[in-house]
């Protein structure tokens, strides 16, 4: 319990009422027990829409820190997200298709490449950072 709560923090927000509105309206249309996680489902899903293949990189290494396995990391980063058009295991390895056209490959825990629909591929280590050139 104590490790949910230093991962948690309270805030407080002032909302329009017919924003509330909608949120208590998901929340019901859901089934869901509460409408803070009714509000946390909605936030959650409106800040993936706007990632982008660098920022599902930092998310997949980041998890890498807390578990080996990939598949778990896969779960909690990559499915269901909105910008994720294909998942694919290979051995040891896990590529990614966007929605976009980027490709994704995360060789196990030692980093991988980015296929971007335009330009060569990039490598990025275990930490998720871009070995870009400069130009």
């Amino acid at each position: 319990m104590a490790d949910e709560k230093e991962k948690t923090q309270r805030r407080v927000y002032v909302l329009p009422s017919e924003l509330v509105e909608r949120i208590t309206a998901f929340q019901t249309r859901m089934g869901l027990s509460s409408e803070v996680e009714a509000a946390r489902r909605l936030l959650d899903e409106a800040l993936k829409h706007r990632e982008d293949a660098e920022q599902i990189i930092k998310n997949f290494t980041q998890k890498m820190k807390e578990t080996k396995i990939l598949s778990d990391i896969a779960k909690d980063v990559l499915v269901g997200h909105p910008k994720v058009s294909q998942i694919h295991f290979d051995g040891p390895s896990v590529r990614v298709s966007l929605t976009d056209g980027e490709e994704i490959t995360f060789y196990g825990h030692s980093g991988g490449n980015l296929k971007r629909s335009w330009g060569d591929p990039v490598k990025f280590d275990a930490n998720g950072e871009l070995d870009e050139i400069p130009f």
